[in-house]
Parts: C-alpha cells; structure tokens; sequence
C-alpha cells in the first residue's frame, strides 16, 4: 500500500512520525523496525523512505517533532521580554497544558536505556537550550536582564523547572493555587532583573514589630 488517496504528502508525513513515536515508545530505538512503523501508519515501507532516507532520519524527526518548542519561538527578536516569557511559561506550567507530557517523560525514559534515543533528545534539548541562552545574553546586552548572572545557568534552571512540572503533573500532585505560584514564579524572575529594575517592598512603620 502506497500513498493513500485524497491524502497529502503532508499528511502522510506527519502520520509516519506520529507512528513512529508510537513504535519507538514501545520497542526502543534498536528494536523499531521500519516495516513496523510502515503497518501502524498503513504504507507500504516503500513509501517511507519516499519521505526519508533512512530509519535514523525517521526516528530523529519523529523525536524532533515531539520535543518541546523552542523559546525563541514565543519572544521573536524581542530579547528585552525574555523574563516576561519566561513568566508566562511558567505561570502556566501547574496547569498541564503541555499536551506533549506523557511523550517527552516516555523519551526520557526510554533515554536511560537506548543510547541512541538519549543522543538525539539531548541534542535537540542542548540545540534550544543554546537559543534561548542566546536571547538571555542579548536581553542581558539591553540591560533587561543582571549580567553577572551565567545565561546558560539561567536557561538551565528554566528547563529543569519546566521538565519537574511534567513529572508533577503527570504524578497527579496535589493542586497549587495559581496565584500563589505565579507569585513564586514572578518573584524568582524579578531577582533576575538588574537591581536598579528590581521593586522593592517598603514597610510603614506601624509595620515593624
């Protein structure tokens, strides 16, 4: 079976990644053989490779489409709203909206056990790593953001924030209030703003205790 018709080479593209995640999950990256991926996705394997040249170009850009977006992809050039984005990221992420969860925690897994998975996901992960740190050293260049703060360090933290939320809310913990945690996310920003951009709290006397 070929090409089916009334269906786009678009369209049948995408739907040899979305089989090929499927197999991918299940077998791991050695043990996914393309005729599998071809029976789950309803082609031929012929046709696959009227798409790709072979099954690590397959499952690179099955994991590829899988991954995270990239920040860059939220700020455009704007490098003076990198912790406004950052914000709104993260006031959003106890809410579970990232609809790709349940996949990325399957590739980490499936990362500790087959190496080659582990090389691409961590390629792709250092590849927008380095794009957002980019946009942390210009914002930090348009004095938006504390230059003595290490822009790798920084995006580093966001990922990690970001990667806990998916295992939190996969995990079904226990609900955080939303404003409570955006207050959390807006201060821990705010200490990486210079300091003359920081507000500061001031108490009336009738305050102090």
């Amino acid at each position: 079976m070929g090409r089916r018709a009334g269906v786009s080479a678009e369209e049948t593209r995408a739907e040899l990644l979305d089989a090929a995640m499927k197999v991918l999950l299940e077998k791991g990256y050695a043990g996914t053989r393309v005729s599998e991926i071809a029976r789950e996705a309803g082609v031929t394997s012929g046709a696959i490779y009227n798409h790709f040249a072979s099954k690590t170009e397959l499952l690179t850009a099955a994991i590829e489409e899988q991954s995270p977006g990239a920040i860059s992809d939220l700020l455009g050039s704007d490098s003076t709203a990198v912790l406004e984005a950052f914000a709104q990221i993260g006031r959003l992420l106890p809410q579970g909206r990232n609809v790709l969860g349940p996949t990325l925690l399957e590739l980490i897994a499936t990362s500790t056990r087959d190496p080659e998975v582990a090389a691409v996901v961590g390629e792709e992960f250092t590849t927008k790593e380095r794009s957002a740190a980019d946009l942390v050293r210009s914002a930090q260049d348009a004095g938006s953001i504390d230059s003595s703060l290490d822009a790798d360090a920084l995006v580093r933290f966001t990922t990690m924030v970001a990667l806990g939320s998916i295992a939190v809310n996969a995990l079904g913990l226990k609900r955080i209030d939303d404003a409570a945690w955006a207050d959390v996310i807006d201060r821990m920003l705010a200490s990486a703003r210079p300091t003359d951009q920081t507000p500061t709290t001031t108490r009336s006397e009738g305050d102090h205790r």
